[in-house]
């Protein structure tokens, strides 16, 4: 992204039948929230998410509405002159008028089965051998998921390409933010941060084992603070057994959930924090969005050594062996003892910016491949147009 550049977006606008279903998950959620049986969950707004966070780059974007259908996208495309439509995470079939860009963000559903259902795994599978055999270059976050796709569809005619490591480049200046807006989490002075969704394989037990170690070896005023969402629907209960846990090992006054905060409040609590644990047992990109997000504000990260968490290559990172409390406790309490030096400022900055110029490369040279040398995509800057 280029910063003062404003950016169309495609937004497809939801069917009749797409709002009615809606309507009914909410109803359906509001009655069990009602019930105390499920958390009560934040609304969420896509785009204003999507204008807010390219805001924070330094982008503007400007939606552009179309029918969500395959004719819809391609008069929305002919009215906008675009040469080009990514990332599509469905196939827009081999007929589609205007070249695109296929897209995949894992193949979770190969690698942790267990998280979805039969009808799920099946769906995702049609979904992917269409985009493969339908795009003529797809692109993924990792070069794992290149090798999931090679293992799991090795019929595949589709080209891969893997983007680059490329956490965002955060203008949002965190130390302007108010003392006060903070005030309100009553952040101890020594403190770990796990920013994830409560899914199993996020494996926040590990980190709560380990938190046991760090307090038996004489650390008792260190904590564990929480952020995200903690409701998962495949497994309802989860969070609850993870509670129920912490009080046994008597950790009740040492790992606090926030639930969702304010993206600015969870990059300062980041910050300040003594690092960013990732225990995580699968992603599709390095990290997942937590890792991202810590490098963006300079924060030291310990991180499990699965092989995608391994491409992150910039950063203040140590990896542990995943799912082993022991080991990462042995590295909380070598960095509660001897904190890790952070990258000034400006050098984050700069490093994220030679980053992001090679994302942007990799995607333009994506979009040149599958408009077969088009004049219109050469040189740079380009408009290109995303579709949500």
């Amino acid at each position: 992204m280029i910063p003062g550049r404003t950016w169309p977006v495609l937004v497809p606008m939801p069917t009749y039948g797409q709002r009615a279903l809606q309507a009914a998950v909410d109803a359906k959620r509001k009655i069990f929230q009602n019930s105390g049986k499920t958390p009560a969950l934040p609304g969420r707004e896509p785009e204003k998410d999507l204008s807010e966070a390219m805001s924070m780059a330094g982008c503007a974007v400007e939606m552009h509405h179309y029918p969500d259908s395959t004719l819809g996208l391609q008069a929305a495309m002919d009215s906008l002159k675009s040469a080009v439509v990514l990332p599509c995470h469905s196939s827009l079939g081999s007929r589609f008028p205007h070249p695109w860009v296929g897209y995949i963000a894992d193949l979770q559903h190969k690698r942790v089965p267990g998280n979805f259902s039969q009808t799920e795994r099946q769906g995702r599978d049609r979904q992917y051998r269409a985009l493969l055999a339908d795009a003529r270059v797809v692109v993924v976050n990792s070069r794992s998921v290149v090798e999931d796709i090679r293992e799991f569809y090795p019929d595949s005619t589709a080209e891969l390409i893997a983007l680059p490591f490329c956490p965002p480049v955060s203008h949002m200046v965190l130390t302007d933010l108010d003392v006060e807006e903070l005030k309100a989490y009553a952040l101890p002075k020594r403190y770990f941060v796990i920013s994830n969704q409560f899914w199993t394989h996020k494996s926040h037990k590990t980190a709560f084992d380990a938190l046991r170690r760090v307090q038996s070896e004489g650390h008792n005023d260190v904590q564990i603070i929480c952020t995200g969402n903690q409701h998962d629907y495949r497994f309802p209960g989860y969070v609850e057994e993870l509670k129920e846990g912490i009080q046994r090992d008597g950790l009740g006054e040492h790992v606090r959930f926030l639930g969702i905060v304010p993206k600015m409040h969870q990059l300062a609590i980041m910050q300040r924090s003594a690092a960013v644990i990732q225990p995580t047992l699968f992603e599709g990109g390095p990290g997942g969005g937590a890792l991202y997000d810590a490098i963006s504000v300079s924060a030291p990260v310990i991180l499990s050594d699965i092989a995608v968490n391994r491409e992150a290559d910039i950063g203040v990172i140590e990896f542990f062996r995943a799912g082993s409390a022991e080991d990462l406790a042995s590295i909380m309490i070598k960095f509660l003892q001897n904190p890790p030096d952070r990258p000034a400022w400006d050098e984050t900055i700069k490093v994220l910016k030679l980053r992001r110029k090679k994302m942007g490369e990799t995607l333009i040279g994506a979009a040149k491949l599958v408009t077969q040398g088009s004049s219109s995509l050469d040189g740079w800057p380009i408009d290109t147009y995303l579709k949500r």
